[in-house]
């Protein structure tokens, strides 16, 4: 993923750096990972937004931590844990772009093979899998497992 992100992100940053927007938590391991591989200045912030809480199935979207950095006139890339229904990472993308991002690139973590609700853009995804509830490698379950070393899937009938 580090690879197709270079290629794509570092011809843009002559005059300004790109703002890679970490989706806490559950990008917080993918992106301790992945920044040593880009190759090109950036800043790092964050966001925090969730739908799952301590929950497995999506609700309400809360934001819970705006950016400090001004997206204004930046290239933002959007890092996140996992693209599910895909309503956080288009929410996300909405949010950029209304506060007058030069551009928005997203990057998953993990991407579940299924049918979305929304109509979302993803531009670099490390790892596709089954549409099963997966946690670890930053992802949880019910709160837990994000330390877990891999990325794992809770049994159906949980």
């Amino acid at each position: 993923m580090a690879v197709a992100i270079n290629r794509d992100l570092e011809p843009l940053t002559p005059h300004r750096p790109v703002l890679l927007l970490s989706v806490l938590n559950g990008a917080i391991v993918v992106t301790g990972q992945i920044l040593p591989h880009l190759h090109f200045p950036l800043l790092l912030d964050s966001v925090q937004v969730s739908r799952y809480g301590s929950e497995v199935a999506g609700g309400v979207l809360q934001w819970r931590l705006h950016p400090r950095e001004s997206v204004r006139g930046t290239v933002v890339l959007l890092l996140d844990d996992i693209l599910d229904e895909g309503v956080t990472l288009k929410a996300l993308q909405e949010y950029c772009l209304r506060e007058g991002a030069a551009a928005v690139h997203t990057a998953v973590m993990v991407r579940k093979q299924r049918s979305r609700s929304v109509d979302v853009r993803v531009d670099y995804v490390a790892l596709d899998v089954p549409d099963r509830f997966v946690f670890g490698y930053g992802l949880d379950a019910r709160g837990l497992g994000r330390n877990a070393p891999g990325i794992f899937a809770l049994p159906e009938d949980v």
